[in-house]
């Protein structure tokens, strides 16, 4: 076979091209670090780390979430932990301002640092985040979210709205609570139902905030408690017409108003409730109601009142000296020779029987008053301590949403009021116990918040560490697929060194071989 010189300097060429090619392409895999340095290297191979490399980055995002989200969850913490020192700070001031030693510049002193313990609130309520972002707004981050309303109260510009932030291929966390749900949305009274005394009580009657003790008993509905005078009612008219001559008339007066009259032609009211209807029917002009439970007529102020409550019985009708007569309703007994005219005068006293009527009316329970003993109805269990007044009420209704800041607010107006007189003190007492029992609540929900918050940065911490993991383990998977093995490369490339060198000086023996070096 022959070859030409013309082959031989084409084919030493080539090996010493691909040579410097293989050289120059291990040279380019030791300087980048990389063993695939264009897809057409593996395609396979690239394809995978195109992928690793997309989920790494979606991974890293998870973890900067991860940090975000417990950077706001810290921030909310931290200002809900100075919510909970202010609320123990404003019970002991509730405290030492209930206390009867206290004179009126004490509490006024009181309620100056009370104001400035509200200005706090708001100012924890306004928290702001790294990124200037209201922490309590909802999804109005941007907007200051709490302010004192323009005609007294408080008022909240933010919404209910809760930012979720995905944190693992399958979890997400919410990165903060609306200011709504920590500082308006806390239940009054014991979170069931809350308890007030009438504004014009004139006893020194004081309510516990009381408890649920059977929830399937509770009846959901708003309950009064009265103390009402308790007569000694009839329930029925009997004229005794001794000439049958006369037409007889019977008039029942209450508080100097005619409720009702009747004649022996008549039929008058036979039952308790018949003559409780008609008492009942001008009671916004006399001010007195009638309650029936069982035997007995109750009658009590519309109104708690100091005033007596009186009752006037009168026949009318009858001839002198014939010897009509007739027994009254209220025991009245009237008689045209010696008095046609009974009066019985209720004077306001301290009570001896408590009512509880439920919104329609329904009497619920009739007891004897005992100071410090339990009254039990409904499911409810509740006590009165000191004296209420005949006519005194208290009411039980179902528990409200009420703002934090409105809380603070009604101790300050409690301390700032009249205190002088025992039924000012009970009032003053009342309307500081309601307070604590708001606080109370307030601290309940505050720390069910806090709960929340410590199981949402629980959560961050289990799901970076599970990020972690994933992370390590793509990197390991991608470091196999495109990291170059740096020993395995720097031997490959002396070797190729050493065969380029090789074809190099192969060619200058060859290229001597020529036919004219031997003329």
């Amino acid at each position: 076979m022959r070859i030409s010189t013309t082959q031989i300097f084409q084919n030493s060429t080539r090996a010493i091209l691909d040579q410097q090619a293989s050289i120059s392409y291990t040279q380019a895999q030791i300087g980048t670090g990389r063993k695939i340095l264009t897809p057409a290297d593996d395609p396979a191979g690239a394809a995978k780390i195109v992928e690793l490399t997309k989920a790494l980055s979606v991974n890293e995002q998870f973890q900067r979430n991860a940090d975000a989200a417990e950077g706001r969850l810290s921030r909310q913490e931290n200002a809900l932990v100075g919510v909970e020192n202010i609320l123990r700070r404003v019970s002991d001031l509730a405290i030492q301002g209930n206390n009867d030693s206290q004179s009126p510049g004490s509490r006024r002193d009181i309620t100056t640092e009370l104001r400035q313990r509200v200005d706090e609130l708001i100012g924890l309520a306004n928290t702001k985040d790294a990124n200037g972002e209201y922490l309590f707004a909802g999804f109005q981050r941007n907007t200051q979210p709490f302010a004192r309303a323009s005609g007294g109260g408080f008022s909240y510009a933010g919404d209910q709205g809760q930012r979720f932030m995905q944190i693992s291929p399958s979890s997400q966390v919410a990165d903060g609570d609306s200011g709504a749900d920590i500082f308006q949305l806390i239940r009054n009274g014991n979170g069931t139902f809350s308890t007030l005394d009438n504004a014009n009580n004139n006893g020194t009657g004081i309510i516990d905030p009381g408890r649920v003790t059977d929830n399937s008993a509770y009846v959901r509905d708003t309950y009064t408690i009265n103390f009402p005078f308790q007569t000694a009612a009839g329930s029925a008219l009997s004229f005794n017409d001794v000439n049958a001559n006369d037409t007889l008339a019977y008039t029942l007066d209450i508080n100097g108003t005619t409720v009702y009259t009747v004649d022996e032609t008549g039929t008058p009211v036979s039952s308790l409730a018949a003559l409780a209807g008609v008492i009942n029917d001008d009671s916004g002009v006399t001010g007195v109601r009638a309650i029936v439970s069982g035997t007995t007529l109750y009658l009590t102020s519309t109104t708690p009142s100091t005033s007596d409550i009186t009752v006037t019985e009168t026949l009318t009708g009858f001839t002198p000296g014939d010897g009509d007569s007739l027994s009254g309703y209220f025991g009245g007994a009237l008689n045209g020779d010696t008095g046609a005219s009974s009066s019985t005068v209720f004077s306001p006293d301290d009570a001896t029987v408590y009512l509880i009527e439920d919104a329609a009316g329904n009497i619920e329970a009739v007891d004897s008053y005992q100071e410090d003993a339990f009254i039990n109805f409904q499911g409810i269990q509740t006590l009165l301590k000191g004296n209420p007044m005949n006519g005194d009420q208290f009411t039980l209704s179902p528990s409200l949403n009420q703002d934090l800041f409105t809380t603070v607010d009604n101790l300050v107006t409690a301390l700032e009021s009249p205190s002088g007189l025992a039924d000012d003190r009970a009032r003053l007492h009342n309307q500081v116990n309601r307070v604590l029992a708001d606080i109370r609540q307030a601290e309940t929900s505050i720390s069910q918040i806090r709960a929340r918050v410590g199981g949402r940065m629980q959560v961050i911490d289990g799901e970076r560490i599970s990020n972690d993991a994933a992370s390590f383990q793509m990197k390991s998977v991608l470091s196999g697929i495109q990291d170059l093995d740096i020993a395995e490369a720097a031997s490959r490339f002396n070797m190729q060194l050493v065969s380029l060198q090789a074809a190099q000086q192969a060619f200058v023996r060859v290229q001597g071989l020529n036919l004219f070096n031997f003329l």
